[in-house]
């Protein structure tokens, strides 16, 4: 099927999830931000399998945060930006 083939991005969203689960987080979103730039590409932005996709990555972040080992993630201007727009939603106003 390729590289860029939508059901390769759920391959890696599925091994991601596994990472996820073993506490393996960097790896972890490195495989997450593989999956969504292929599911964005393939299917769109709004498609159910793009916004599913997303919602485990952002799922992973906040465990991240939680777990107080945000310093493992990388520079990923993605993983920035949501690492930063979940701050802004926890802060109170």
């Amino acid at each position: 099927m390729g590289p860029d083939h939508p059901d390769t991005a759920q391959s890696l969203n599925n091994l991601a999830g596994l990472y996820y689960a073993q506490g393996r987080y960097s790896e972890a979103e490195m495989l997450y931000l593989q999956s969504i730039a292929i599911l964005y590409q393939q299917l769109g932005e709004t498609h159910p399998n793009t916004q599913a996709g997303l919602g485990n990555f952002v799922n992973l972040l906040q465990q991240v945060v939680a777990a107080g080992r945000s310093a493992e993630l990388s520079d990923h201007p993605v993983t920035q930006a949501l690492l930063a727009q979940l701050q802004t939603e926890s802060s109170p106003d």
